[in-house]
């Protein structure tokens, strides 16, 4: 607290730092209340209505009466979401499930950026995790809050603010020549009906889903490239084809 600034009791700010202030405060019951305000002074003034409020013994507004929403349905979305929009659902199934033990009984509203971000490390370290797999689950988490802010069930999305972390675990890899010559040999002898979509695969590098999603509307013909809409990432590529070799 800075110097002079006065100190208002049920006036707190959940995140040091973080701007966003929340007051607690007893109703005529003497059931306890948090609840979210915004800016430091918007607290101070709920803070001293809703204390009005319980000295005259009105009732709380009927939002702060509904039972808050937890994290867990909010994943419900974000599942039905991933199986109606993203290619990665199967995968998204199984990150669904792990968040929703660690994290599904939380009121949503309630987790903040460091709790989320201690419950992934934690598992990170366990599981011993790529950057790219704790971005992934970080990303699972922000969709959860961004369709729950879509439908009125929460309000912010604590998982934005959750550090993304770096991914450096990238493996270019090229086969050689005679590795080539090995691998044609076999599919010739073995699967010769399937040489073509092996040469299609050592030519341009794609990964097994995207070239098997492949479509001839995809093909520019007079630019020799491949357009392909959305990657496992969900990301467009433009893929070169060179002569066969």
């Amino acid at each position: 607290m800075k110097e002079g600034e006065a100190k208002y009791r049920g006036v707190f700010e959940k995140v040091p730092g973080s701007g966003v202030w929340w007051i607690v405060y007893y109703d005529q019951f003497g059931k306890r209340h948090h609840e979210k305000a915004g800016t430091k002074s918007a607290a101070i003034k709920l803070y001293g209505k809703r204390k009005q409020q319980a000295l005259e013994g009105k009732k709380l507004p009927e939002l702060l009466r509904k039972p808050s929403v937890n994290f867990g349905q909010l994943l419900d979305d974000a599942l039905a979401y991933s199986k109606r929009n993203k290619r990665s659902y199967k995968t998204d199934v199984l990150r669904i499930a792990s968040l929703r033990q660690w994290l599904g009984s939380h009121p949503a509203e309630e987790l903040t950026p460091r709790e989320i971000e201690n419950v992934l490390a934690r598992a990170a370290e366990k599981e011993k995790w790529a950057p790219s797999t704790f971005n992934h689950y970080r990303s699972l988490m922000s969709l959860s809050y961004r369709l729950g802010i879509q439908n009125r069930k929460v309000r912010s999305n604590p998982a934005r603010s959750v550090t993304h972390r770096r991914e450096d675990n990238n493996r270019v890899r090229f086969l050689t020549d005679e590795e080539k010559k090995k691998l044609r040999k076999v599919i010739e002898v073995k699967w010769a009906s399937h040489m073509p979509e092996l040469e299609l695969a050592i030519n341009t590098g794609i990964r097994k889903d995207s070239q098997y999603g492949l479509t001839w509307d995809m093909v520019d013909w007079k630019g020799r490239m491949l357009d392909i809409p959305r990657t496992k990432n969900e990301e467009a590529i433009r893929v070169p084809l060179n002569t066969l070799r």
